[in-house]
């Protein structure tokens, strides 16, 4: 990720045109580090996300829809009496440095005008919006910092604030003269040559030292030592075109990307990578995209893995107590065991005497073979009597529970096993939402506050549509599963379903399909299971009608008859033959 002082004074620069003169009309904190503004300037609505996550800090205009939380966090709530419906004065760039500075005019509570100003640095881990008086003085920060957590400095409220300086150049202002001929005297000969700039000059990612690096014409091999004073020469002039370009906001905005993800994004054209480029109208446009299309999201990863330890924490105690119940099961031989040494030893309690260790007696369940039982020396003949009874009624009673309780636990097991394989292969915090909500009114987690509130919006199972114009349903979670298999689907639609392993179910309306839609159907019940992709998977399908649910069967849980089975590579792209609709 490029999120430099080059693409920051690119998206401060379309922040100004936009935003300048513009009223936050509201403040929310949809997560732990991000700040969302809606404002409205020269008659339009904006959306200006802040983030201060460790590994997406950034500022950029957004369309996304963030989910709020039902409390609002402490430092939104200080944002909202400082400077809700504040003015927009000044939006600035501290140089060339990821650090920006929102200047807002407000009406404090006495009805006089204020003067606030938020920062926001965009600094890794050290990422913060801090909210500071007109002096500097901090009112409070959205990560506050104590001499215990940073040795240079700390963020805590009534405290001044202090910007993070250092003897890096800006090469933006007007008397920078730290030009490679002068650098040239500072560095060794083995320097490696594209790290001289994020070395040396404020604001200057690695990536676009290889950039230069790369249209000067020099080796990325070879250290500084090598290169010539030809080359030398036209790093020179495009450091000095580049200076101009950021003065001149001279900058494009672009992402770079393989047939998978968004790789990168800059506001620089950076010839030296072997990816596709794509050009958007605003540098917001191209954050956006990488952070929107990347599958790293903080959000969304932080979310799966919380569910997952309080999903695993569960399958682990179920399937802890399937091997008790199965192990009860295998003691059925010895009900009768002890059940008969309880009878061979009351017909013959006269031979047994308290403190003998074993009894020699006739075993008339064994034709009257002699048979000798051992016996606890320190109870009574009768307690000895006592003890098998109560052992076998013991195992018997077990074993009836085993035998009652073990499918509904292995039920539940494939529940936990099949919302695991859900919770892993979501893709949006809406899709994790319903998951939480359904494995809460499952009791299998703790509902969280207790006013915590159902979330009215819902995610939507999968639809899909063939070449030939046949419907196709997917389901997202267990719930989903029930809905489209027994309330959507007509008796005669097709059903399909991975064999034996978790995976969504699949409907297919029954409207003049063909062979080729039961294979995209299959082929979709294949990559939305628990199994990876390029694998050869066995998928059962029937008509719905031969689908049915137990009563009191879990979510999700269902049994199929008169089913066909067809093998789907999932390693085949079928994409050409059917689409989304959202």
């Amino acid at each position: 990720m490029s999120y430099d002082g080059i693409v920051t004074r690119k998206v401060v620069n379309e922040l100004r045109e936009k935003l300048l003169g513009g009223k936050i009309q509201k403040i929310s904190q949809p997560s732990k580090n991000d700040i969302v503004f809606n404002i409205y300037s020269m008659g339009k609505n904006y959306k200006l996300l802040l983030s201060a996550n460790n590994n997406e800090a950034r500022i950029n205009l957004t369309n996304i829809k963030y989910e709020n939380p039902d409390v609002p966090p402490n430092f939104c709530m200080v944002l909202r009496k400082h400077i809700n419906q504040g003015k927009l004065i000044d939006i600035s760039q501290k140089g060339l440095d990821r650090v920006v500075i929102f200047s807002i005019s407000s009406i404090d509570e006495m009805g006089f005008d204020t003067s606030k100003k938020l920062i926001i640095e965009i600094m890794g881990k050290y990422s913060n919006i801090i909210l500071v008086d007109e002096n500097y003085k901090i009112i409070d920060a959205i990560k506050r910092v104590n001499s215990q957590m940073s040795s240079v400095r700390e963020i805590f409220p009534s405290l001044k604030y202090e910007f993070i300086e250092d003897e890096k150049e800006d090469i933006t202002k007007d008397d920078f003269k730290l030009d490679i001929k002068t650098l040239d005297q500072r560095l060794s000969d083995e320097q490696v040559p594209y790290k001289i700039f994020h070395q040396n000059y404020t604001g200057f990612s690695p990536t676009v030292g290889k950039e230069l690096v790369f249209r000067a014409g020099i080796d990325e091999r070879i250290n500084w030592g090598l290169v010539s004073e030809d080359e030398k020469r036209n790093l020179d002039k495009l450091l000095k075109k580049l200076a101009e370009d950021i003065r001149n906001n001279n900058l494009s905005s672009f992402v770079y990307k393989d047939n998978i993800k968004i790789k990168d994004f800059h506001s620089i054209n950076f010839t030296h990578l072997a990816f596709d480029k794509e050009e958007n109208d605003t540098m917001s446009e191209s954050i956006e995209k990488f952070f929107t299309t990347n599958k790293t999201h903080d959000r969304l990863n932080q979310k799966k893995s919380d569910l997952n330890k309080k999903i695993n924490s569960s399958i682990k105690s179920v399937d802890k107590k399937v091997k008790i119940l199965r192990s009860n099961l295998d003691k059925k031989d010895s009900i009768d065991k002890f059940k008969k040494r309880g009878d061979l030893l009351a017909a013959n309690v006269y031979k047994i005497n308290k403190g003998d260790n074993e009894v020699e007696l006739l075993d008339y369940y064994n034709n009257n073979q002699e048979t000798v039982i051992s016996i606890d020396p320190l109870k009574t003949p009768w307690e000895n009597v006592e003890a098998n009874y109560s052992r076998s009624k013991k195992l018997k009673a077990s074993y009836d529970y085993a035998k009652k309780d073990l499918p509904k636990q292995n039920e539940l097991l494939a529940y936990l096993e099949q919302t695991k394989d859900f919770i892993n292969r979501s893709n949006s915090i809406d899709d994790l939402s319903d998951i939480r909500e359904e494995l809460v009114d499952m009791k299998i987690i703790k509902k969280k506050g207790k006013n915590k509130k159902k979330s009215s919006k819902k995610s939507k199972p999968y639809h899909y549509i063939t070449n030939n114009t046949s419907d196709i349903y997917v389901g997202k979670n267990s719930k989903q599963n029930d809905y489209i298999t027994l309330k959507l689907a007509n008796k005669d639609d097709y059903w399909f379903h991975i064999k034996d392993l978790p995976g969504s179910h699949v409907v297919l309306r029954n409207d003049n399909i063909n062979e080729d839609d039961i294979k995209i159907a299959a082929y979709l019940a294949a990559i939305n299971s628990s199994v990876a992709r390029g694998s050869k998977v066995d998928i059962d399908y029937t008509q719905k009608k031969n689908v049915n649910k137990s009563k009191g069967a879990k979510p999700g849980m269902v049994y199929y008859t008169d089913f066909n089975t067809i093998t789907i590579d999932t390693s085949l792209d079928l994409k050409d033959y059917y689409k989304e609709i959202k």
